[in-house]
């Protein structure tokens, strides 16, 4: 994103100027088809390209192979772009937290995310996401979900004990994806400390 260029509106493939559905309502839901376990690659693409593109006809005149490069396009030109996220462990979710996110933006800026501004372009909607100030809900929210639990003391307890109570009150539940990939980092952690002991 840079301020002196027009937001993105379009992708170029091959020679066809393909013109996109923007709204950062379009890109969440596509969010919700690929974390859907149900359904499977090819219908992925065909329903998230449904979603994006405007003139659906040309759909018609693409192949499978040609689908796919399509939407790896439109992912890395206009969805990915301004959201190049840091590994680690997850601290917002859009739908678990669409209500503080509503607020938030409502509080900070005063625009309403399911009314009048649903439209908000993707791009939009993530530069101010990230802006948002430190006194709204949902910053506060990922503040406690990010801040470590100090290490005990004997001056500490209360302290502790609050926070812990603020993590599970606004803990996140993870999907059927992302406890397998849990479990999976779990288990690596596992052979990496198995390796290290049979190397002594």
């Amino acid at each position: 994103m840079r301020l002196y260029a027009p937001l993105i509106k379009s992708v170029r493939y091959k020679f066809l100027r393909i013109r996109l559905n923007t709204s950062y309502q379009t890109v969440l839901k596509c969010f919700d088809v690929f974390a859907d376990d149900l359904i499977g690659d090819f219908d992925r693409i065909d329903i998230c390209l449904y979603l994006l593109v405007k003139a659906r006809f040309i759909l018609w005149l693409l192949t499978p192979k040609h689908k796919f490069a399509l939407f790896d396009l439109i992912y890395k030109q206009f969805i990915d772009a301004p959201n190049k996220k840091a590994e680690g462990e997850k601290h917002f979710d859009f739908n678990q937290d669409a209500g503080f996110i509503y607020s938030s933006f409502l509080q900070c800026y005063h625009i309403d995310l399911v009314g009048k501004d649903r439209k908000l372009h993707w791009w939009s909607f993530i530069a101010l996401f990230s802006g948002l100030s430190d006194d709204t809900k949902i910053v506060q929210i990922m503040s406690i979900r990010s801040r470590p639990l100090p290490k005990p003391t004997k001056f500490n307890a209360e302290e502790r004990r609050q926070l812990m109570k603020l993590k599970h009150l606004y803990r996140l539940e993870l999907s059927e994806g992302e406890r397998k990939q849990q479990f999976q980092k779990g288990l690596a952690k596992v052979a990496i400390a198995l390796q290290g002991l049979a190397q002594r």
